[in-house]
Order: C-alpha cells, then structure tokens, then sequence
C-alpha cells in the first residue's frame, strides 16, 4: 500500500514539472531556426570572401573554413543533444558542454531574432526558463538540505508590511498577506536556507556566500534569464512570479511548485521513499 502511495506522489510530482516544461518548445524552435539561418548567412559570405582570402594565403584561407566547419558542427551537436536531453529526460555525459554552448552563443542571438520576427521579449524569457527546467530535469542530482539554496524577489513581499525581510527572511510574521510566510514553514520543514534578494548584486553576494550546488529561483523573466546565465553551471530550477498587481509590485508564487522541486531533489527524501 505505501508503495502504491509513494508511486502515485511521484506520478503527481512529474506531471506538474511536466506543466512547467511545455513552454519550451517556442525556444528550441527559434534556436534551430537562428542556427539554420546564421549557417546559410555564413556561407553566402564565405563563397564571397573565400577568392579573396585564397589570394592572400591559401593557409589562412582552409585555417577560416575549419574553423567555421568547426564552430558549426559544435552548434549543430548541442542543438541535438539538448532536444535529445529535454524530450527523453535522459542524462547524457557532455550534457553541460551543449548546454553552455546554447547559453553562451544560440540564446542571445536567438533572443533578438525572436523580436525581430515580433514575439515578445517575456515569452521568449519564458520559454527560455521552461527550456532550462527540462534540462535541468534530466541532468539533476539528489543533494542534502545545505547544498540546497531557495531564492526569492523582495518584491514577494506585501508593500503594505513594515517588517524588514530582506535582512533575514525569518523576521517574517506570517500574517498570510503574501506567500513568503508559507515558504518560511517549507525552507525550517526541510531546512533548506531562504534568501531574498534585492537585486542582482545581492543575489550574487548570497550565491558566493552560501556557495549552493542547487538552486531553486523565483523571479521575473527578465531577472530569471540573467541569473540563470550568469550562475551556469550551477543548476537553477526557475520558477516564474505571477504579477496581479503588475511587475515588481506584490507578486506572488506557487509554493507547491517549490515543494515539488524540493521532494525531488532531496537526498533525504530519496532515501526515505526507497
């Protein structure tokens, strides 16, 4: 019967982070459609340029075209690997090799191609962050509560509460007007460390401090892209704030959604449900 139980929980479990990842497909697209595009540009340019760099030196002309064959092939087998890895949920050995690959070089082309051809700057950032948790998916680990960091937007707070909790999140009162009450019961229940973060200073000053090998962020599309890049390596499974108020003005998140990504994750739990 506790088998039974602990199968149908897991069952729960994937299907909500199964929700979460349905967004990605919107990324993926545009980035094979940029990879398609820069190929094609590239080698108009080539058949133009190529006489004149065989002039010059025949050396620096085969020099130009393996790295470019090179540069491309490398884009090309992080392409596929990631939509191997993000549609199977299979851990793959270089899976993070491709992944900065696709961070460092397809997404902020893909991002403006993206606006270029009209599609809004925040659903991009969505797909892109829906893209990372299907990645992160597949390649996660189990960690200890300490190896495990939630990280949160000040403006989750209520701006009518007087109670500083960007100081210490523990100052919180929980009088139930925002969410940050109920994730203060979660982080002592698993006891996990919670931060809030002001801004992208502070939260890269509490990433260096607690030094996590996990992270589990709330934020906006635009903040959630920026840390989710500049932290890489280190895993983060974004979790996107809903505005009913508008941007950075009393936003709320689903906390069941971070406790699902923390029974997943957690050592402890694993070992438990066995």
């Amino acid at each position: 019967m506790l088998s039974i139980l602990v199968q149908e929980l897991s069952l729960e479990r994937n299907l909500i982070m199964a929700v979460d990842t349905d967004k990605k497909n919107l990324f993926l697209h545009l980035a094979t459609l940029m990879l398609v595009l820069m190929m094609i540009i590239t080698t108009l340019l080539w058949w133009f340029v190529s006489p004149r760099l065989h002039e010059i030196s025949e050396f620096l002309a085969k020099l130009s075209l393996t790295a470019l064959r090179l540069f491309y092939l490398i884009l090309i087998f992080s392409i596929i690997l990631v939509y191997i890895i993000c549609y199977t949920g299979k851990n793959i050995l270089i899976a993070r090799f491709a992944m900065r690959a696709i961070i460092r070089i397809l997404y902020p082309i893909t991002f403006n191609l993206g606006i270029l051809f009209g599609i809004s700057r925040d659903a991009i950032r969505e797909s892109f962050t829906h893209f990372n948790n299907a990645f992160i998916r597949a390649v996660i680990n189990k960690y200890d509560p300490e190896e495990i960091l939630i990280l949160l937007p000040h403006c989750l707070q209520n701006t009518a509460c007087r109670i500083r909790v960007t100081v210490d999140v523990r100052n919180c009162a929980a009088c139930g007007r925002c969410d940050i009450g109920e994730l203060c019961e979660l982080s002592k229940k698993y006891n996990i460390h919670m931060a809030i973060a002001t801004g992208g200073t502070l939260a890269r000053k509490i990433i260096v401090e607690r030094r996590p090998k996990f992270i589990i962020a709330v934020a906006c599309g635009r903040d959630m892209v920026e840390g989710l890049t500049e932290v890489f390596p280190i895993p983060v499974y974004g979790i996107l704030n809903r505005q009913p108020e508008g941007p950075c003005i009393n936003t709320r998140v689903s906390v069941e959604k971070i406790k699902t990504v923390l029974t997943d994750i957690l050592q402890e739990h694993a070992e438990e449900t066995r």
